[in-house]
């Protein structure tokens, strides 16, 4: 059987993440030509680039280093049939608490970032029938999380941002999608208290959560041709209802 991502050309922004290496692998695996940018994880980009994907630095908080970056990126790739916006950030606290430093930060990284590497990146997507888009998403975006109003403000704007784009990119062919991986066990929920991970255990109809390489598993079969008609949609990948 022929590799589901044969000649695709992929850029995943946060590749070192957890979901982020499993999609790297996976792609690379399919066939897939990846690039991915990363923060501070040298390590795990430098195992990544071993197995043959290619790596940039990049802070996504400040836009001179997303300028440089698209300028380098736009040398190695003459076109790009996926774009993955998984990288986010954290800066969890009340309302009360929170300042405006940390509402900026998150909000430059997961919203801000994905709007302006995607406008910059056009070019390379015009040239590919179908080229896609993905936001990745939270369930936090469409319910809410308790002490966190800056991420799920920027998950909720990332999924406007998707069924917008959609519509407007929509005549040149480009496929615009948000994938919620659910309460999934990673590096960004480590930290998450014994009893809010209990409580979602609880709610879960299935008794678990998510995993990095299942989620990475659906992407790599988004990206593939065997998805072409699909646009403005949230995909859940929860184990329970919304």
């Amino acid at each position: 059987m022929e590799p589901l991502l044969k000649e695709k050309t992929i850029l995943i922004t946060g590749g070192t993440s957890q979901l982020g290496q499993s999609f790297v692998r996976k792609a690379l695996e399919q066939g897939a030509k990846v690039f991915f940018t990363y923060f501070r994880n040298k390590d795990f980009a430098e195992q990544l680039q071993k197995l043959g994907a290619k790596g940039y630095p990049c802070d996504l908080a400040n836009i001179n280093s997303i300028h440089e970056f698209v300028a380098v990126f736009r040398k190695d790739a003459e076109q790009l049939d996926v774009l993955i916006h998984n990288a986010a950030m954290t800066a969890d606290t009340t309302i009360e608490k929170m300042s405006e430093q940390e509402w900026d930060a998150v909000m430059k990284v997961n919203l801000k970032a994905p709007f302006y590497l995607t406008k910059q990146l056009l070019p390379l997507l015009f040239k590919v029938t179908p080229s896609k888009v993905f936001m990745v998403v939270s369930r936090a975006g469409l319910s809410g999380l308790y002490g966190a109003a800056n991420y799920a403000a920027s998950k909720g704007g990332l999924i406007a941002m998707a069924k917008t784009l959609a519509k407007e990119l929509g005549r040149k062919k480009v496929l615009v999608n948000a994938v919620n991986p659910g309460f999934m066990c990673s590096g960004m929920t480590v930290h998450v208290p014994d009893k809010v991970l209990q409580k979602n255990i609880e709610e879960s109809p299935l008794k678990t959560f998510s995993g990095p390489e299942e989620v990475a598993g659906f992407l790599v079969y988004l990206s593939s041709g065997l998805m072409r008609q699909v646009t403005g949609q949230v995909f859940h990948f929860e184990s329970r209802p919304i």
